[in-house]
């Protein structure tokens, strides 16, 4: 459906869980205790989607936390798969549980996968988030061989990790991966450090042969591909060129809230109506409709979301 800016609304994030296995420096360095939250259940995941579909959503995104230590996330998924009008079924990862998880994920209609890394040094990657590189990398080459459609997210963070963004653009030379630069963005923990633009990380690649691909499939990215490289590079410039005028996409919270801008106060309570497909369509609609036309981070420097990251998210 088309919200009152005429955008077209066709992809939505559903958060599974707040809970993460993982203690990234810049999310939730000391952890994160839900506070009682009632995840939503497959049946609740499964109504909502068939409600978007009805309303036009074709991509269907699982984030967390992290989506996999759901016990459930198999049948998650498999759930998806089966609502009529859903053709495309992705999940967000930190990937230390991939790659055992990754066949029957496939198996029940997985068709993409992001995995969210930072470094490439196993020391450095134990100390920014207390996990297991080898784990992840295992995850990304299964990811790979299985024919998955597969993005690395890394968030370059002056300081941190900043002198690897060559490391991470060199992937792209003999994988046929996205490697994706996203701006960090000031929420929660994340205030805390400076991140890295796209057009710092342009300078790296000043007098490279690069071209910007136009036709990217309406994603947020802005895609380039490097002369004699196999994958591509991207960035999503949330901090520097604001990509709100062709936003496609929703976010249902891990509690049952539509947020419809991942920066703005906005949430719609879907709970009360969770059993009936008919309302939720409706309330859904509603909310879709009234969509913020724009955040002001590039004004404001500060999210106003109400939630940290890990409780809306990714």
């Amino acid at each position: 459906m088309l919200d009152k800016f005429n955008r077209e609304i066709n992809y939505a994030r559903i958060s599974i869980t707040d809970a993460c296995n993982l203690r990234c420096l810049y999310c939730m360095p000391n952890g994160y205790i839900a506070k009682h939250y009632n995840f939503l259940t497959v049946d609740e995941i499964k109504n909502i989607v068939t409600a978007l579909s009805r309303l036009g959503v074709k991509r269907i995104r699982v984030t967390g936390g992290e989506p996999l230590i759901r016990k459930d996330i198999i049948e998650i998924i498999k759930t998806i798969n089966q609502v009529e009008g859903i053709d495309d079924i992705g999940i967000t990862t930190n990937g230390i549980l991939l790659g055992e998880k990754i066949q029957d994920l496939i198996k029940y209609g997985l068709k993409r996968v992001n995995i969210s890394l930072d470094t490439l040094k196993e020391d450095r990657f134990k100390k920014l988030t207390g996990g297991d590189l080898k784990k992840v990398l295992d995850g990304l080459n299964k990811s790979i061989e299985l024919g998955l459609v597969v993005k690395v997210n890394m968030i370059p963070i002056k300081g941190i990790n900043d002198e690897e963004i060559i490391d991470f653009i060199n992937i792209t030379k003999h994988l046929n991966i996205d490697v994706r630069f996203i701006e960090l963005m000031p929420i929660g923990e994340a205030t805390k450090f400076k991140g890295v633009t796209k057009d710092d990380i342009l300078k790296y690649l000043d007098g490279a042969n690069i071209v910007k691909i136009e036709n990217n499939g309406g994603g947020p990215s802005e895609v380039y591909r490097l002369n004699g490289h196999v994958g591509r590079v991207g960035f999503i410039t949330t901090m520097s060129h604001s990509f709100c005028s062709r936003c496609n996409r929703v976010r249902i919270t891990s509690d049952g809230k539509l947020k419809t801008c991942l920066h703005n106060p906005d949430e719609y309570d879907l709970r009360p109506y969770i059993d009936d497909v008919d309302k939720l369509t409706e309330v859904l609609r509603a909310g879709i409709y009234n969509k913020y036309e724009r955040h002001t981070l590039l004004e404001d420097k500060i999210s106003k979301s109400s939630r940290d990251m890990v409780r809306t998210g990714g």
